[in-house]
């Protein structure tokens, strides 16, 4: 009996999103425990994090940083209608 190896899928890259004034980074975690996605959202030019999660797969990272980024542009944009 031979045992061969199982092909795992390849594991996405680490994952930069500029949306506005606005950046997302999607950074792999993988341990032997499992794998993680961990998101953080700057401001573009600022080392301040804004907010930041874990997730258990790329997609649901991805949508995660879509749906924070889009309230913080729709903020942004309320605030510049207001004045």
């Amino acid at each position: 009996m031979y045992l061969v190896a199982a092909k795992q899928a390849p594991e996405l890259p680490n994952t930069r999103l500029p949306v506005g004034d606005y950046i997302a980074d999607i950074l792999l975690d993988a341990r032997p425990t499992g794998t993680i996605y961990h998101w953080i959202v700057q401001r573009v030019s600022s080392a301040a994090i804004i907010q930041w999660g874990q997730e258990y797969s790329f997609e649901d990272a991805n949508a995660a940083v879509k749906v924070y980024l889009e309230s913080l542009t729709n903020k942004d944009k309320l605030k510049k209608a207001q004045g």
